[in-house]
């Protein structure tokens, strides 16, 4: 009987000592789950520039651009003496029309250019009919071109003449023209509910053509030398934004003030030092405090 509650007390130890180091051993488990660093993405806090704008849509041309219609030279075309391109001054002679009738000849009679630029488009062939009704050509001055946007009636508190604007067409699309508002209407339109706007654009190399499509970013609001940090790096966690600050290998949140706010860049007022490193990849599901690793 004895050896039997010996036996009994051994195996009753036994469990007691198992239980307690698997205990221990889950303990270690769950310790060391929780100590494997998350691997983010981290950036140094700099100042930089940042502006806040709004886009449009809008067609260019010339700054000065003009449709020649013929006032008192009716007949049939006889020829032009311009080509499309060409650079003609103003009072150049750039078409011949011929004004006679039957049974009477006259001298052909010259159409003259109000204005110098370059020859854009030609719109009448050989014997076509002159009237003042029909266009003889475009001629356009390339040297500065206009884009022309129509401003909607909720941005106009926001947009005055002034403001700066970058321009991008598709032909270019990784070239950037910079332009000011210099034409904005007092009216707006009530069947749109827009008002035009005149974006000047000068154009070096007349790489800007009339009737091209433009992307505008008008800038109405623009901070120099400030805090900006990736977009991504601002998150938000409980009706606040926060963003996470690496401090000895260790995720710090934290709450700040953000300002102005464009694809791809958020500007930080307060809550973050220049210097500073911050999470910009990985700081989803990061809780304050939490193990990091730099990628």
């Amino acid at each position: 009987m004895k050896k039997i509650g010996w036996i009994v007390i051994i195996v009753i130890v036994g469990i007691i000592v198992f239980r307690i180091i698997q205990k221990f051993k889950t303990k270690e488990t769950v310790k060391s789950i929780v100590e494997v660093p998350t691997e983010v993405v981290i950036e140094e806090v700099k100042r930089g520039d940042i502006a806040q704008t709004l886009s449009y849509t809008g067609n260019i041309v010339g700054k000065e651009q003009v449709n020649i219609y013929p006032i008192e030279e009716t007949g049939r075309l006889i020829k032009y003496l311009v080509k499309e391109g060409d650079i003609i001054k103003k009072g150049q002679v750039i078409a011949l029309v011929d004004r006679s009738i039957k049974g009477m000849e006259f001298k052909p009679a010259k159409i003259t250019s109000p204005i110098s630029g370059t020859v854009g488009m030609l719109f009448l062939d050989k014997g076509a009919m002159v009237s003042p009704q029909i266009p003889v050509a475009t001629i356009a001055k390339l040297n500065k071109v206009k884009v022309k946007i129509q401003i909607p009636e909720k941005d106009l508190p926001k947009v005055h003449k002034g403001q700066s604007a970058v321009i991008t067409v598709d032909i270019f699309p990784d070239k950037k023209f910079l332009g000011k508002l210099e034409g904005l209407s007092p009216f707006v339109n009530p069947m749109t509910k827009t008002s035009p706007g005149e974006i000047i654009v000068p154009n070096p190399g007349h790489l800007l053509k009339p009737g091209m499509f433009a992307r505008v970013e008008l800038i109405i609001e623009k901070h120099i030398n400030t805090i900006v940090v990736p977009e991504k790096t601002v998150i938000q966690k409980n009706g606040k934004r926060v963003l996470f600050v690496v401090k000895e290998d260790c995720a710090e949140m934290r709450e700040v003030e953000t300002g102005i706010e464009n694809e791809g860049s958020i500007e930080i007022l307060k809550g973050l030092k220049i210097g500073e490193k911050v999470i910009t990849l990985g700081n989803y599901g990061l809780r304050d405090g939490a193990k990091v690793k730099e990628q």
